[in-house]
């Protein structure tokens, strides 16, 4: 019978080798960092019986785990609700939506309810952010040592900015997953890299099987590649990642080779690491996407199988020209001249490689003209330099750039220098290596695009971690665990204690402490204070409000918003029924339009329908800002199937009317000056709004509540809100046309969100003395109970005059809009001393119908 204390002890050895004080701490710093990331703003995220998503992308990612639930284990593919009238193929990554539904089901017992998906889909970029904290830690204890890994660790916790922002509860995006599954990626092939170190594996192990020595390296390099696979299953576009990697391998086997050391071993590790992405990726692939990297195509397989087939082959290069003492340039030399011999026959028999391969550079290039206003895609310099000065706008002004890291942006970058000057004059390490071109490529990364900070936020914690443990050591407190134990352990006086070497650590170690808490701790309280808000704008529930009461008040679109739909074939587009109709809104608001709403937006946040451009195609850019109602509705009828226009209802919000005009200018070609310019205003430089911006469709809609307009009626407003950007601009705006431009504006905070419908309009014709001006008027009252004025002239001509008015004084109608926002009564029609009074019919409205009322 097996001794019951002897298997006892075996437990409790196993368990101090394998779980130390610092696996404690990092379970610490991992409960820190999820209480900011969930804890910290849950009230805020969590209010009024709605889940507080992050708008945008957040919002759709709902979107398709509610669907997926609703027809598991099929999701969509090709999106119906969205880009009017085309439909989209929708390039989301499909694992971050997989895991929420599965364990909302594990929750909800295969039925949740929608309460408890949005709650579960609240936590998961806080619980996934938190969990950043593991690889992180490993990578710095492979690179480094424990005390960097623990420090990192620690640092990516509670690192603010980007990072934080996009990994906290209510942010339901798929980027703090990416974050995640690349670091993990990382973290497996450094692992794999450093098993294969010392070992002087090479092919005859394989080919002998000789398992005890190749099991630890095969083990983890195929970990390695399940976590590329999750990692491009999270974000499609990841595979430009494999391409980075797989850079970096070719130049260790340069390195490698040129030392006259043998690549078999990384050969092992490249091929398996690269070869085991490749099931899970065959899984999603769909031959229609050619080579695109934005979804699963046959790119995806050329970086999996394709690399890994290439790795192979340069290994055994490698191997024959030692064997044959073949001079070592020649190896560098032969991959330059696979790879360009490969460019030419992608280049006239598969251009859709070659393509790709340009495409793959085009990561570390900033966008221009409306690209340039993205948020996520500014450069770091264009938002710090022409952000706050030269445009009028600060475009991308939630993402701070360098600034979010405090300090440590420095820092990250002495630290670059540092790790390379060991490497070159002290000594080559290949995991070193690879780590240092990571960061590198990072950071060449971050100063194309404001996104990839996110990204480097791991860099910059492990990178930060290094200076700070190197602070340390040359501090003389390396071993000062050690050194303590022995000191306090040995019974001694206080003479001898204080003439021994503790009290001088001990004093070190305490300013240390004071530096790094002068230095790394301001990102704990910064990170803190940044999280307790939630992911939610201001404006957040009034689009929910907004968009509720379009979902239960307009017309149903035809199409079951549970079902899922084929994608058309190549070269074509969705057929929708005639029922269906677009909703005509700025890019941002498409996802949100589609998930609370339950319409069909003409634009959406994948950048998708703004049109505009050098060619100035229809679109929302080439709407909003067109200068006269004439143009917006050729723009609406051009974007028109089943000979219907486009759009049938428009929504604006007091961002758009206030804030971002200019960012829809310039994505349409136009010269942002035309819009505003700036004065000193008591002692401050303040944008003054020039008269193009409230001539432009978007002024004349929001505004001007579409006063004089033929063909666009408000029939829904949400609250004001002037504690919010663009809402906050409303008076000033009003205010400065009246003084400017001798308007007649009431000088009041409106909804903050105006839907308006696109009508024919009623005719109202008539007789009336030749030559005479005719004026119609009525007092619409919105569902606030706010009362605005609408008015037209006219001329009359040939002894007839005639207006187009979009609003009917006598009510709905079943089955069309049950507009809340409506005339107190009958138009009035003024002519000189004759004044007559005139109902207008909703049909009359929506058919363009006629009535007649004579002013002789």
């Amino acid at each position: 019978m097996p001794d019951s204390n002897s298997n006892e002890s075996s437990i409790i050895s196993l368990l101090k080798n394998n779980f130390s004080i610092y696996t404690v701490f990092v379970l610490f710093i991992f409960a820190i960092s999820l209480y900011i990331r969930t804890v910290l703003p849950y009230d805020a995220v969590f209010r009024g019986g709605i889940v507080g998503f992050a708008a945008d992308d957040a919002v759709y990612h709902m979107r398709l785990v509610e669907n997926l639930i609703q027809n598991f284990p099929h999701k969509i593919w090709f999106e119906t609700f969205t880009l009017y009238p085309y439909g989209q193929s929708i390039h989301f990554g499909p694992l971050w939506t997989y895991m929420i539904a599965i364990i909302s089901m594990i929750l909800g017992a295969s039925s949740p309810s929608f309460e408890l998906i949005r709650t579960v889909g609240a936590y998961f970029p806080g619980i996934f952010g938190a969990l950043v904290v593991f690889p992180v830690y490993i990578i710095g204890r492979e690179v480094f040592d424990r005390r960097i890994g623990l420090l990192s660790a620690f640092m990516v916790a509670v690192m603010p900015g980007q990072i934080l922002s996009r990994s906290i509860l209510g942010f339901s995006d798929h980027h703090v997953g990416e974050v995640f599954f690349s670091t993990l990626f990382i973290m497996f092939f450094i692992m794999a890299v450093r098993s294969i170190k010392g070992k002087n594996i090479s092919f005859t192990d394989v080919q002998n099987k000789n398992w005890n020595k190749i099991k630890r390296p095969v083990i983890i390099s195929i970990f390695t590649g399940i976590a590329f696979s999750l990692y491009m299953l999270q974000w499609s576009s990841g595979v430009f990642f494999g391409g980075i990697v797989a850079i970096l391998i070719v130049l260790q086997y340069i390195i490698d080779h040129m030392r006259g050391r043998s690549v078999e071993g990384l050969c092992l590790v490249s091929f398996i690491s690269f070869l085991a992405a490749f099931p899970l990726i065959l899984i999603v692939f769909d031959p229609r996407n050619g080579f695109t990297a934005g979804r699963y195509s046959y790119l995806h397989l050329l970086i999996t199988v394709g690399s890994a087939l290439f790795f192979l082959i340069l290994g055994i290069i490698s191997v024959k020209m030692r064997e044959k003492n073949i001079e070592k340039f020649y190896f560098p030399l032969t991959i330059i001249g696979i790879y360009t011999i490969g460019l030419v026959i992608a280049k006239l028999f598969v251009p859709g490689i070659f393509s790709s391969f340009q495409r793959f550079f085009s990561i570390f290039q900033a966008h221009t003209g409306g690209g340039l206003t993205i948020a996520e895609a500014s450069p770091p310099t264009h938002q710090m330099i022409f952000g706050y000065a030269s445009y009028p706008n600060n475009f991308g002004g939630s993402y701070p750039g360098i600034f979010e890291f405090v300090s440590t942006y420095y820092i990250a970058l002495l630290a670059m220098v540092a790790i390379g000057a060991l490497l070159i004059f002290r000594k080559w390490e290949p995991e070193k290596a690879m780590f240092l071109i990571w960061c590198i490529t990072m950071f060449a990364l971050t100063t194309a695009q404001n996104r990839w900070f996110y990204y480097y936020s791991v860099n910059v914690a492990l990178l930060s971690a290094f200076i700070g443990i190197g602070i340390l050591d040359i501090a003389g407190l390396k071993d000062i665990s050690n050194r303590f134990r022995t000191q306090v352990s040995t019974p001694r006086s206080l003479q001898e204690f204080l003439t021994s070497d503790l009290p001088r650590h001990l004093l070190t170690a305490l300013v240390v402490a004071i530096v790094i808490m002068v230095v790394f701790l301001p990102n704990f309280t910064i990170a803190s204070r940044s999280t307790v808000g939630g992911t939610t704008g201001s404006d957040y529930y009034l689009w929910h409000e907004s968009l509720t009461w379009m979902r239960y008040n307009t017309p149903d679109p035809g199409l079951d918003f549970d079902a899922i739909y084929d994608r058309p074939p190549a070269g074509e587009t969705f057929q929708y029924p005639d029922t269906a109709y677009g909703v005509m809104s700025w890019w941002d608001y498409g996802h949100v339009i589609t998930y609370f709403g339950h319409r069909i937006p003409n634009a959406n946040p994948f950048q998708a329908g703004i049109g505009g451009g050098t060619n100035h195609a229809p679109g929302a850019s080439t709407f909003f800002t067109a200068q006269s109602e004439e143009a917006a509705d050729e723009v609406l009828w051009n974007l028109g199937v089943n000979n219907k226009s486009g759009s049938r209802y428009i929504v604006s919000n007091a961002y758009m009317a206030y804030a971002i005009l200019d960012v829809m200018g310039v994505w349409d070609e136009h010269d942002w000056s035309n819009y505003r310019t700036w004065a000193v205003i008591s002692g401050q430089e303040q944008p003054i709004f020039k008269e193009y911006w409230y001539t432009s469709m978007e002024g004349r809609l929001h505004i001007f509540d579409g006063d004089g307009l033929k063909h666009y009626r408000l029939v829904h407003e949400s609250q004001a809100n002037p504690n919010t950007r663009g809402g906050n601009e409303e008076k000033r705006c009003k205010a400065l046309y009246n003084m400017l431009y001798n308007g007649n504006l009431q000088v009041e905070d409106t909804g903050y969100v105006k839907i308006f419908e696109f009508v024919d309009g009623a005719t109202i014709t008539g007789k009336a003395p030749d030559g005479t001006e005719v004026k119609i008027s009525n007092s619409i009252m919105t569902n606030q109970g706010r009362l605005f004025a609408y008015t037209q002239t006219a001329t009359v001509e040939n002894g007839t005059y005639r207006f187009v008015v979009p609003y009917s004084t006598l009510g709905p109608i079943p089955d069309e809009t049950n507009f809340d926002t409506r005339p107190i009564g009958p138009y009035t029609i003024t002519s000189e001393d004759v004044s007559k009074t005139v109902d207008v019919a909703e049909q009359d409205v929506l058919d363009g119908g006629t009535v007649t009322v004579n002013l002789e």
